[in-house]
């Protein structure tokens, strides 16, 4: 049976993106790995009661593109 771990986000705002997905969703922070040597960050949330966790992963270097036709987003 295949299971469903994790969902990855890439965030320019890791610290506002933590605190919007806590504050108006109600995710809590599971973990949070050091800054690599590059500034990179991985934060794990979890949604009390589901096992499904959202990653979040910020890198400094990484350049932020916006897809025009993404038409929705859904968790």
């Amino acid at each position: 049976m295949a299971v469903f771990l994790h969902t990855r986000v890439r965030v320019s705002d890791l610290d506002g993106s933590i605190d919007w997905y806590c504050d108006h969703l109600g995710f809590k922070v599971l973990s949070r790995s050091d800054k690599s040597p590059a500034g990179n960050q991985i934060v794990h949330l979890e949604l009390p009661g589901n096992a499904h966790t959202l990653e979040l992963t910020y890198s400094p270097d990484f350049e932020l593109q916006v897809q025009e036709d993404l038409m929705h987003f859904a968790i």
